[in-house]
């Protein structure tokens, strides 16, 4: 078991246009609207993991995975990122469009929360952002040792490695996260409560790490215990 210790003038006369100048300006504006990317919050616009959210009051933090449970759609999150956030989630940074609200934290001890998707303007898709494309998931697992590991950052982007240890646990002041793995990918500041993979199959959420110039490893906590928790299913 390894044990480590964790290091957010007048005005101007009114233009008036000529009924001709008025209808053309009538088809341009139409023509623009049309050509305008639609609005935060339009239909057809998807949250995946990687994606990023906004809390009302504290922290963004990025998904994890999208999962599900009894027809509704949940966003499976780093549990010390929630649990500095306030309740509500939102899809923009300028926290106009509503996303989620929070239904669940577990910290310490575990290290995962649970965002509950409220806004059916969107879809909620078992995709992870990551690099320049998408990549499906369609399922978790256990790490093991020497397994092939991925997690996508907002700071670094992607990067594999391998597992080299599972069951550690680290201290927060907060207290005490068990059960969690390790890689020897590093990590930077910002990509923390990244997705980790392996293929399509989730492992993982990144919530601690050593930095690249140092060569430090990343911790992680599993996604399988937060998944049987809630109730969850992949993807």
């Amino acid at each position: 078991m390894n044990l480590r210790r964790a290091p957010l003038t007048p005005h101007p006369a009114p233009l008036r246009l000529t009924p001709a100048a008025a209808v053309l300006a009538a088809v341009l504006l139409a023509v623009l609207t049309a050509l305008a990317p639609p609005a935060a919050g339009a239909q057809g616009q998807a949250v995946r993991g990687g994606d990023v959210l906004y809390s009302s009051t504290g922290p963004s933090c990025p998904v994890g995975f999208n999962a599900g449970r009894g027809g509704e759609r949940y966003a499976l999150m780093q549990g010390r990122c929630v649990d500095a956030a306030g309740p509500v989630w939102y899809a923009d940074a300028a926290r106009t469009v509503e996303i989620g609200r929070t239904e669940s934290v577990s910290f310490p001890g575990g290290d995962y929360a649970l965002i509950r998707y409220t806004n059916p303007a969107f879809t909620y898709p078992g995709e992870l952002a990551a690099g320049p494309g998408t990549i499906q998931i369609t399922g978790a697992a256990q790490p093991s040792v020497g397994q092939q590991v991925c997690h996508a950052g907002r700071t670094t982007g992607v990067h594999c490695g391998t597992v080299v240890s599972v069951n550690d646990t680290i201290s927060y002041p907060e207290g005490t996260v068990f059960g969690l793995f390790r890689s020897h990918v590093c990590v930077e500041p910002g990509d923390g409560a990244g997705p980790a993979y392996s293929g399509g199959t989730a492992l993982g959420l990144i919530v601690s790490g050593g930095s690249c110039s140092s060569g430090g490893a990343t911790f992680y906590q599993p996604v399988v215990p937060a998944l049987k928790a809630y109730g969850l299913t992949l993807p």
